[in-house]
């Protein structure tokens, strides 16, 4: 954890020249000079200033304000991390009052977007080379035969790190960056010895203090009575707690569902309909039903092509599995209300907690400092090959949209939640660059026609302007989502959190030489002292 925060304060410090954290200066320089290397950065007397040539690290006045602009339009989800805004100082360009979690996150998530497209292609993939890395060895799932490929990779990634920045940077935290992967070979994981555990726990230990001059009494006193209520709190579990709001504890680590905003709306019938289809394409009971009435449509109409009988499909499946119901007088409770439809009058609300995440709608959203309307779904569907080939294929892939309302459709019986969303379309509105990294086009807009999913379906992503581009959107990976199985154990999603490519093509020879890109070519804003 330390490790990271000073690589962070180091890298970032210098990046935008923040004065006590840099490692450039007229001695870095000088070093350079004894050296005899690069000489172009070597310090210049202009009068009674000393100015230091811009290095290849360097940025210009205008890159610093897109890298903080970046930075500070920042809306991540609810209990994600600090609020970024906060954090940056556009008066004086840099970051200020980051803990160790902020670094951690910034690192891992925001940096790599942050730098896109304001510094040399070959220091910047570096830089997303050097977060992967921290990214990589912060998983909760690693793979013990990839640990050897990621020794090799941060053995690499210093060696490019060596070419560019000064060797005042290369201090005792950055080299213990090459023991990281050795210490989890011996030790296991990262995140099951690092120090966030224990600082969370310290300030609630510093928050036992009442009186400064006896602080160890204090927390004695304040632990031995906080464990005395818990103590008699298990001999009335049926009681509320008092004071605690219950949307605070209701969904912690739980399926339980918590609303926000309730409001009940009646709704368009179209759409009414389109999302009892969704609803019984995506319900276990209905699926032997599903397939028996494809098997009809293709049986009565063999010479249509696979599309027209999907649409067939779709349109008449509703009234035949109602009356395919009628007929069966063993059907089980749910089959029945499904059968019979849902009712015209819809909850709707603007927030919604399931599996340790809170959604809002894009509405509430805007109104909000956090993003929880942004959304990712991989789904298997099947897909027309071309335009002019209507023959389907099954293929999996991965939708992303964000959450324009939040519907509970009551079938009497029982409710169903879900989330209409807005879609962007994958062909053209998708995209995934050299880096790695996906990128959302929110002009294309597609799948109006399949608007809906399941809440439990839904992945939480959240989306950042793309410094580089006037209408992409980086898409970032939210809070894991913490589900309950009936045994009541808890599954994580421990899929890496990190999209950004490690390979490298060492033969390319922007990345490989040095002195000659140790100077900024494209503009002259170097350092005055």
């Amino acid at each position: 954890m330390h490790v990271e925060k000073n690589v962070c304060d180091s890298l970032i410090g210098t990046l935008l020249n923040i004065q006590g954290k840099t490692k450039d200066g007229v001695n870095a320089r000088l070093d350079l000079v004894d050296m005899n290397i690069r000489e172009e950065l070597a310090p210049k007397e202009i009068g009674k200033r000393t100015y230091l040539p811009p290095a290849c690290y360097t940025m210009s006045r205008q890159e610093k304000i897109s890298f903080c602009v970046c930075l500070k339009s920042i809306k991540v989800p609810q209990g994600y991390s600090s609020n970024m805004k906060s954090l940056v100082s556009m008066q004086d360009l840099k970051l200020v009052g980051m803990k160790s979690h902020d670094c951690h996150v910034l690192m891992q998530q925001l940096l790599p977007v942050a730098i896109r497209g304001i510094l040399p292609k070959n220091v910047r993939h570096t830089i997303n080379r050097l977060c992967s890395f921290f990214s990589s060895i912060c998983s909760k799932a690693i793979d013990p035969t990839k640990l050897d490929e990621l020794q090799g990779e941060i053995v690499i990634i210093l060696c490019q790190l060596e070419m560019f920045f000064p060797p005042s940077f290369f201090d005792i935290m950055v080299h213990l960056l090459v023991h990281l992967v050795r210490e989890i070979k011996l030790c296991g994981p990262v995140y099951l010895r690092w120090m966030y555990p224990i600082e969370r726990y310290m300030k609630i230990l510093k928050g036992y203090v009442k009186n400064p001059y006896r602080p160890e009494g204090s927390m004695i006193e304040r632990y031995i009575a906080e464990e005395s209520i818990e103590f008699c709190s298990d001999y009335m579990t049926s009681t509320n707690p008092i004071g605690v709001p219950r949307t605070a504890w209701l969904n912690k680590f739980s399926t339980s569902k918590s609303i926000r905003g309730v409001n009940v709306v009646t709704k368009d019938r179209e759409e009414l309909l389109q999302a009892h289809l969704y609803i019984l394409n995506n319900t276990d009971e209905v699926i032997p039903f599903l397939e028996a009435h494809k098997a009809i449509v293709k049986n009565k109409n063999p010479r249509q092509s696979e599309k027209w009988q999907l649409m067939e499909h779709n349109k008449t499946f509703m009234s035949w599995f109602k009356s395919e119901i009628d007929k069966e007088p063993h059907s089980s409770e749910t089959l029945l209300w499904l059968a019979n439809g849902l009712k015209f009058d819809v909850v709707c609300c603007t927030g919604y907690e399931v599996n340790n995440c809170t959604f809002y709608t894009k509405t509430l959203d805007d109104k909000s400092t956090v993003q929880n309307s942004g959304v990712s779904l991989e789904a298997e569907s099947l897909q027309f090959s071309t335009s002019k080939d209507q023959s389907l294929v099954l293929g999996s892939m991965r939708y992303y949209g964000i959450i324009e309302e939040i519907w509970e459709v009551d079938y009497t019986k029982f409710s169903v939640p879900l989330f209409k969303c807005k879609w962007f379309d994958n062909k053209s509105g998708v995209k995934i660059d050299d880096s790695g990294m996906t990128l959302v086009d929110f002009r294309k807009v597609g799948y109006r026609d399949e608007p809906f999913i399941m809440v439990h379906q839904a992945s939480q992503v959240f989306y950042v302007k793309d410094p580089a581009s006037d209408h992409w959107y980086v898409a970032l990976q939210g809070k894991k989502q913490i589900e309950v199985n009936e045994d009541n154990l808890i599954n994580i999603d421990i899929a890496d959190n990190h999209s950004f490519q490690t390979t490298t093509n060492l033969d390319d020879q922007s990345v490989v030489d040095d002195d000659v890109h140790a100077i900024r070519s494209d503009h002259d804003e170097g350092i005055y002292i």
